[in-house]
């Protein structure tokens, strides 16, 4: 399912700085990319999306949701409330049109205003 979460990354079949590991406790995507902040936000629901709202809509549908799968959906909508709480965080703190860049586990953004605005007051008068 990761692979699948990789399509949102940019370039990410060609970025040195994009992996798709695995863990005992599940599978992730790491980036150092830049990424627009609704990319980001994007990356950070589409596991709880596909894993735990969409695959149990159409494994019921076709009546093939049995009680081992819906352990792990329930299981992997709890291990997202991780993710869910990051989205609300960047969603609140990061200006609309920053760009997000991750270092390991710490994030950065910056906005093109702010930039802006320190170029203007180191400028000489």
């Amino acid at each position: 399912m990761n692979c699948f979460i990789c399509f949102f990354i940019p370039n990410f079949l060609k970025s040195e700085t994009t992996w798709i590991g695995l863990t005992v406790f599940g599978g992730f995507v790491a980036t150092e990319e830049k990424i627009p902040k609704s990319r980001f936000l994007a990356i950070t629901l589409a596991p709880f999306i596909i894993l735990s709202v969409i695959l149990p809509l159409l494994l019921g549908v076709f009546e093939l949701l049995a009680p081992p799968l819906k352990m792990l959906i329930l299981l992997n909508s709890l291990a997202s409330s991780v993710d869910l709480l990051n989205y609300i965080l960047v969603s609140l703190q990061v200006p609309k049109k920053a760009i997000l860049v991750s270092n390991g586990p710490n994030s950065y953004w910056r906005s093109d205003q702010m930039a802006k605005k320190v170029s203007s007051l180191s400028k000489p008068m």
